[in-house]
C-alpha cells in the first residue's frame, strides 16, 4: 500500500470577506425606542394595577390589569388599522399586503 500523498498549495490572494454590518438608521432606532417605552409603560401599569387590585380584592388574583402587558401589541394593531383606513379613504394603495391580491380572491372580495 502506498503512503498517502498530501498536496500542499500556496495561499491564494482571496478578497477579504467582511460581512457588512447592518446599522440601524434613525427611523428604526426611534421605532425600537418607542416599543421599548411602550413595553416599559405596560409593565409599570401592570404593577400599579396589580397593587391597586390587591388592596381592593384582598388577594393576589390577576384580572384585567394583565391587559396592560399587551400594550405594545395593541398599539401596533390599532395604529396599523388606522393607517390602513386612512390610506383606503385617500384612495392610495399603500397597504403593502393588499397591493398584490388577485381580483378573484374570494377571501378578500367584498360582497354587497
Amino acid at each position: 500500500m502506498e503512503p498517502m500523498k498530501i498536496e500542499r498549495r500556496r495561499a491564494t490572494m482571496l478578497p477579504a470577506f467582511r460581512p457588512k454590518r447592518r446599522t440601524l438608521d434613525r427611523e428604526q432606532l426611534l421605532t425600537v425606542a418607542k416599543y421599548a417605552a411602550l413595553t416599559l409603560a405596560g409593565i409599570l401599569l401592570f404593577r400599579a394595577g396589580q397593587a391597586r387590585a390587591l388592596i381592593e380584592r384582598g388577594c393576589a388574583a390577576v384580572g384585567g390589569e394583565a391587559f396592560a402587558l399587551f400594550l405594545p401589541a395593541l398599539y401596533y394593531m390599532i395604529s396599523r388599522t388606522v393607517r390602513d383606513v386612512i390610506a383606503d379613504k385617500q384612495g392610495s394603495a399603500t397597504c403593502h399586503h393588499l397591493k398584490n391580491l388577485p381580483y378573484n380572491s374570494s377571501l378578500y372580495r367584498i360582497r354587497y
